[in-house]
């Protein structure tokens, strides 16, 4: 399938399929941003159980101890 990330700021969808190969593609041209709007695959939804290696397994998925207030990140 084939990906479309544009170089300019605009909207993202991290529950796509191929989100980490147009991150991928990005950071290779160490873009800051990127866009999906113009990707077919802009509306897809990928299960997060689907997303997770068989060793996330081990990761402690609670957060709860990281919070965002507007742009800054504060931990607790």
């Amino acid at each position: 399938m084939k990906t479309n990330p544009i170089h300019r700021e605009g909207t993202k969808n991290v529950m796509c399929s191929h989100y980490r190969d147009c991150l991928d593609h990005a950071a290779r041209r160490f873009w800051l941003f990127w866009d999906c709007s113009e990707c077919t695959h802009k509306s897809e939804r990928e299960s997060l159980d689907h997303r997770r290696s068989k060793n996330d397994s081990d990761l402690d998925p609670d957060l709860s101890w990281l919070t965002w207030e507007g742009e800054h990140q504060h931990v607790n």
